[in-house]
């Protein structure tokens, strides 16, 4: 995500304020998914200590829910490239 993030960097001059909101989105999902990963393998350990799994849903659906709004930006900003 960081690194998409920095691509719509890239094309500022395209986009203009457009790269800079999907750039905080992006960082921001990025920081939300580390979050996430660092709750996930806590939470693996314990249950590995107490021999014991859990699934964690709510990771897996954020991470596909933001990998679907990075394609969706970036197939619109292709479009908007497309038609200038």
């Amino acid at each position: 995500m960081t690194v998409v993030s920095l691509i719509f960097m890239r094309f500022i001059n395209v986009f203009q304020g457009w790269s800079v909101a999907i750039f905080v989105v992006c960082m921001g999902m990025a920081i939300v998914a580390i979050a996430m990963q660092v709750r996930r393998y806590r939470l693996g350990s314990v249950s590995i200590r107490a021999e014991r799994g859990r699934p964690t849903p709510w990771a897996v659906i954020f991470l596909t829910s933001s990998v679907c709004l990075i394609a969706a930006l970036s197939i619109a900003s292709v479009i908007k490239i497309s038609l200038l």
